[in-house]
């Protein structure tokens, strides 16, 4: 994930050849819910957290929470015995945290203000 962020900083959305368009998005002209992270993550490498959340703002309340539970993680596997603390959502979490995520799927595709401003620009 390092190798890659250093990339996208480095060479930017555009020129990244190998990252494969939104298939949601080609297919029904519908924003996912990962629409837009790419270029958020862009945005967030170059210190412009205005503009990252512009393009995904659950994904970047989620991706800080993300990285840092498989950080937790990786230093547990590396000492050999896991941490003394977790990032566990457990199961009512992990629904809570999928209807958010489907609710914000929907509500950025609703036509007209303000849900408009869900959708990535």
């Amino acid at each position: 994930m390092g190798v890659a962020g250093l990339w996208l900083r480095q060479n930017g959305v555009s020129r990244v050849p190998w990252l494969p368009a939104c298939v949601f998005h080609e297919i029904t002209g519908l924003h996912c819910a990962g629409c837009g992270m790419t270029r958020a993550a862009y945005a967030l490498l170059h210190g412009r957290l205005g503009e990252a959340f512009r393009f995904n703002p659950v994904g970047m309340v989620i991706l800080p929470l993300v990285l840092a539970g498989v950080g937790i993680e990786i230093l547990g596997w590396v000492r050999g015995r896991p941490l003394p603390f977790r990032l566990s959502v457990g199961r009512n979490g992990a629904w809570a945290l999928a209807a958010i995520v489907i609710g914000f799927w929907i509500l950025r595709n609703i036509p007209g203000w303000p849900y408009n401003l869900l959708a990535p620009p």
